[in-house]
């Protein structure tokens, strides 16, 4: 019943579109680096943004979550979840619009932690000729644990994000991604020493301009209209079929991810519907619809819809809903039992009484999906492992920053027919008590069928007048288990430090100790950043 009334209300918001007109133009930051309690971003006060203010993460186009500003530096800021239907990533877009930014604005290198994150490009000013933007990084993380397993793990990145502009008719050339390699040492023979983990996101010749008629793409395509299929290569258009709306086409082959090669035997094609209006009371509504088939070696994988919907009316109410729909032929038929089924729903909202209180609850109720790779695994890997629950949340602010956040969930366990609960509490204070300092501080806890436990944490950021930004946070955690009744516990300490060397060239350095009955250990991560 409940799964069927959630169906509902996905429909009654995916209709509430009205009058309207296109969106006004969006500016487009980066998610840097999620910490237990914070999500960083590229961008700060420098680029318009201030402590209150709301943004949305967007994953290639599919609104996944919003934020609220707890804390700006000049060029970065950090937030906290306001409300979401997804995980949010390092390399997550954040969007807001371009009024609420000060104008002309240039964007300093970021400087939080990162493992593939992407910031936005700073065109350099000539009306003749391409213009080449982006940036490149090498990182170095490594962990080793001071046990008697004397694990050993080094992660060698190269992360980057390439832009080339004017290249003729209004085309981009992009291109981003990362390549890594791991080297392990410590680990049973069935682990690899050494192997690559590349993500190629993106390299496509690009013609997407918000004010034109027909947008395009090919290569391999990473783009927001075709986020429900994922990165591939081959050619995706659209066009303009009215005010706010656009309907498109795309098709090609999926990559093997940890491969910088192209093309594989797992083929996709689909269709697309964006929807996005704006009223005159201030609403807005964002829709994407994609319908997606894959196929491998000539047999059915999967075939699907996809809809992802932002509602915001004006301040004070916001809506997020994601959701996906199966369309079961052959082997998937017999698999599930059925020719529909939802395999995906998830809805969050948030009311705002007044600037400085809020109220969020969402519904989750997202399984995880067979494909052609995994239709041979046993069903009770897939039909065991749902997840139903209900979260809400109370988020209170002051005048002058300090805020207290606190949350709750309830989620049945299909393994096991009991109920999980989880809460948290968390507390801030920017530019507190000095300014350019800012203290936080969390507590969370968890009951469930098989642990239960509680895990606090403090941490303090300080950032100079000369760029550098000083990080440090400790915390500890325990459990006990139903199964013996075993007790266990940790605690950790991290400190961190950036510097902006010049608008090109940023530095970073993160180094965390971990000691107790589960992990005992430390870890270093370091990076150099260019920005061209």
């Amino acid at each position: 019943m409940v799964r069927r009334l959630a169906f509902l209300v996905c429909v009654l918001v995916a209709g509430l579109s009205g009058v309207g007109v296109v969106g006004a133009e969006e500016v487009t930051y980066g998610v840097r680096y999620l910490s237990a309690e914070h999500v960083y971003l590229d961008a700060g006060s420098g680029a318009g943004l201030t402590v209150g203010m709301t943004v949305r993460v967007v994953r290639e186009g599919k609104a996944v979550a919003e934020l609220e500003v707890v804390f700006t530096a000049e060029h970065s800021a950090s937030c906290r979840i306001v409300s979401g239907v997804a995980e949010i990533q390092a390399g997550d877009r954040v969007v807001y619009e371009v009024a609420e930014v000060a104008p002309a604005v240039v964007v300093a290198p970021p400087r939080q932690r990162t493992r593939a994150g992407f910031e936005k490009d700073t065109q350099v000013v000539s009306k003749k000729g391409p213009s080449v933007s982006g940036s490149v990084a090498l990182q170095w993380d490594h962990s080793d644990e001071t046990d008697d397993r004397g694990l050993e793990t080094n992660l060698y990145s190269l992360p980057f994000r390439v832009r080339v502009t004017r290249l003729g008719n209004q085309m981009d050339f992009r291109a981003r991604g990362s390549v890594r390699r791991i080297q392990r040492s410590g680990y049973y023979s069935s682990t690899p020493d050494q192997e690559w983990r590349n993500r190629i996101q993106e390299v496509a010749l690009v013609r997407d301009g918000r004010e034109l008629d027909w947008h395009f793409a090919v290569g391999r395509v990473g783009g927001r209209y075709t986020s429900a299929a994922g990165p591939f290569d081959g050619l995706s258009f659209n066009r303009r079929v009215g005010s706010g709306i656009r309907l498109g086409a795309f098709g090609g082959f999926a990559p093997e991810w940890g491969d910088l090669g192209f093309g594989t035997d797992d083929h996709l094609a689909g269709v697309t519907f964006h929807l996005n209006h704006r009223v005159g009371n201030g609403s807005l509504l964002d829709m994407v619809v994609a319908g997606v088939g894959r196929y491998r070696s000539g047999e059915i994988s999967r075939e699907y819809l996809t809809m992802t919907t932002t509602w915001n009316s004006g301040r004070r109410l916001s809506l997020l809903q994601a959701a996906e729909f199966d369309f079961n032929r052959g082997w998937r038929k017999e698999a599930a039992g059925s020719s529909f089924s939802v395999s995906s729903l998830a809805l969050t909202g948030r009311y705002r009484f007044t600037r400085g209180i809020d109220i969020n609850l969402g519904y989750d109720d997202r399984v995880p999906v067979r494909t052609w790779e995994t239709k041979s695994l046993p069903d009770n890997l897939f039909t065991e492992a749902g997840r139903v629950g209900w979260r809400a949340g109370l988020n209170l602010r002051s005048a002058s920053g300090i805020g207290l956040n606190l949350s709750g969930t309830l989620r049945d366990d299909n393994r096991t027919g009991e109920t999980s609960t989880s809460w948290r509490a968390r507390a801030y204070a920017p530019n507190w008590p000095v300014n350019r300092l800012s203290l936080d501080a969390s507590v969370r806890g968890f009951d469930g069928p098989y642990l239960s436990g509680w895990a606090p944490m403090l941490g303090a950021t300080k950032t100079t007048t000369g760029g550098l930004r000083l990080r440090l946070e400790g915390g500890y955690y325990e459990y006990s288990g139903s199964v013996g009744d075993e007790q266990r516990s940790n605690s950790w300490v991290k400190v961190g430090a950036s510097q902006e060397l010049s608008y090109h060239w940023s530095v970073g350095a993160d180094y965390r100790h971990d000691w107790g009955d589960d992990i005992a250990g430390r870890r270093w991560f370091l990076e150099m950043r260019h920005r061209f």
